[in-house]
């Protein structure tokens, strides 16, 4: 991981990068007083490549998370490569019936629940960090709200930071986050471990993932989201590969 780590920074010289922001000293743990009263930060526009790993980011910023934790969980939740060999959390991704459904547009998802919903299926975890419409009826005033990677990612860090109060340690709130049943909920932890490990070690990779494009990309039709350049891409997709075939490897959900 050290090698990977060097060409990473080499590969990665004059690439601006997300701004690392020090804890607040009011800290429980890992997890901040400060989850109670974060500091709202405006959205950017990010291709869907970006979009949660910013907001995951940014939640866990206005959280005073330290460890990555959240970020770790979305690769849990929503992880998947694209075509692009790109490792990401999606931000259209869908859960109904313990499959994963990821669609290249917000309008798709959104017309997938929608459709489910007419259908008579409740349980639908959907966003950045699969949110669950049956057991958080009010989380979001709208499915377009819910499909917001900002959104999805702070109502999911302050309900994680209640459990946390609620369960005692953070172990258990991160189990009690996907299941109140408790084979269930241990075995999504371990998950959430092992994907901490790979975060850990890919931190220069999300980091830059999360910037953005920082150089013009492919033109495109106004208000359109910003594209990737070709070099740009080619270089993220190298370091991805890199982190993908690292000792430690990101585990994701079972797709259709």
């Amino acid at each position: 991981m050290r090698r990977l780590a060097g060409l990473a920074a080499l590969l990665l010289a004059g690439t601006a990068t997300a701004a690392d922001v020090k804890p607040p000293a009011a800290q429980i743990g890992t997890w901040s007083t400060a989850l109670y009263a974060p500091r709202v930060l405006p959205a950017r526009s990010l291709p869907p490549e970006a979009a949660c790993i910013d907001a995951i980011l940014a939640a866990e910023r206005e959280a005073g998370v330290t460890d990555h934790m959240l970020l770790a969980m979305g690769f849990t939740e929503a992880g998947r490569m694209t075509a692009d060999r790109l490792f990401t959390v999606w931000p259209w991704t869908v859960n109904t019936e313990g499959a994963s459904h990821y669609f290249p547009t917000r309008e798709e998802a959104i017309a997938f629940v929608r459709a489910a919903q007419a259908r008579g299926t409740r349980s639908i975890d959907v966003g950045c960090l699969q949110v669950n419409l049956k057991w958080h009826p009010d989380a979001f005033p709208d499915l377009e709200t819910a499909f917001d990677p900002r959104a999805n990612a702070r109502y999911a860090a302050r309900f994680l930071g209640d459990l946390h109060r609620a369960q005692g340690t953070l172990d258990a709130a991160i189990a009690r986050y996907h299941s109140a049943q408790s084979e269930r909920g241990t075995a999504y932890r371990e998950r959430v471990g092992g994907n901490r490990r790979w975060v850990a070690g890919a931190m220069d990779y999300l980091k830059t993932l999360a910037a953005g494009p920082q150089t013009a990309g492919p033109q495109a039709a106004p208000g359109a989201l910003p594209a990737w350049g070709k070099a740009e891409l080619s270089r993220l997709s190298f370091l991805s590969s890199l982190y993908a075939n690292a000792v430690v490897k990101p585990l994701l959900p079972a797709a259709e």
